[in-house]
């Protein structure tokens, strides 16, 4: 069951104060510091999930320490994975710093020093991973205080399975399960070897995203890289194992579409460059020698072949 504080249950004077004891209530001991004094807002809501949990920080702005001292006094072996929803937050720890924008998404490790900065009021999902299962899903270290781009691919995954799980409709036996494959699709995040193994996945949302986008006229390597939130090196890289690269499949795709098109009665008063247009090819001839090379007849062939 999920559990609220918030300061606007007591008295302006103190709020402050009682924000101190509540962030160390509600996750572990920290160092918040903010030139706001009386009448300071903030409210956190945590849900237990199992060994996991998530809680919604709603807050005005502040910079939040975790010490030497605070780890000494109150160590806990995990990590935080930190979604901003609103407001820009700049997070630092070792000798790494990212500033997080809403949809962006960096991890913390509860046993090192690390600072956040929040300039204006803000909202952040915190999602608390235990050390040893998120480590033993990894094969190498942990990436803290990296920004990781919830735009696309893995990432979106990940901060749809957090919203999900902030909301109100799983049971709690379901967001429990949702809890641990979350935990799973941060280490995939995180890991870049993980990402290697993963490739066939990676290149199943890739063929996906040209699939949805086969019609535009701005489908390049770099806006399918774009929305799966990786490089356009990484998206030919996915393709590279695989029977033909991303430019043949995108090509192969938009003669199957034509194929279909042209087999299709419904789309008989169409011509073959009308066809071709509505596949995404741009180049008439380039269409009619692709469609014979794959096809081993010419476009017309195929249409009057329905009959």
């Amino acid at each position: 069951m999920s559990q609220t504080w918030s300061t606007l249950a007591g008295p302006p004077p103190g709020q402050f104060e009682y924000w101190r004891e509540l962030i160390c209530a509600a996750f572990l001991a920290l160092t918040p510091e903010s030139d706001l004094r009386d009448g300071f807002a903030g409210t956190v809501t945590q849900r237990p999930l199992g060994a996991l949990s998530l809680a919604q920080i709603d807050s005005q702005r502040q910079r939040v320490r975790r010490t030497e001292r605070d780890i000494a006094r109150a160590p806990r072996a995990g990590y935080y994975a930190n979604l901003q929803v609103r407001g820009v937050s700049r997070m630092r720890q070792g000798d790494r710093e990212t500033v997080l924008r809403p949809g962006d998404l960096a991890v913390v490790d509860t046993g090192e020093p690390f600072t956040f900065e929040f300039g204006t009021d803000f909202r952040q999902l915190s999602f608390f991973v235990p050390r040893p299962l998120l480590e033993a899903q990894m094969t190498g270290r942990v990436r803290t205080a990296t920004r990781i781009d919830t735009a696309g691919g893995v990432g979106a995954a990940l901060r749809h399975a957090l919203q999900a799980l902030n909301g109100r409709s799983l049971t709690r036996a379901g967001a429990d399960r949702l809890a641990v494959h979350a935990g799973g699709l941060l280490a995939v995040a995180l890991d870049p070897v993980i990402e290697v193994v993963d490739a066939p996945r990676s290149r199943a949302l890739a063929v996906t995203d040209i699939e949805e986008h086969l019609t535009d006229d701005d489908l390049s390597p770099a806006a399918t890289a774009g929305r799966l939130g990786i490089s356009v090196r990484r998206l030919h890289g996915l393709f590279a194992g695989s029977e033909r690269s991303y430019a043949a499949t995108v090509r192969r795709l938009r003669l199957e579409q034509a194929f279909r098109d042209l087999r299709d009665p419904a789309r008989g008063h169409l011509r073959v460059i009308d066809v071709a247009s509505d596949a995404g090819f741009v180049n008439v001839a380039a269409f009619h020698r692709a469609f014979r090379r794959e096809y081993g007849r010419t476009p017309a062939q195929v249409r009057s072949s329905r009959h």
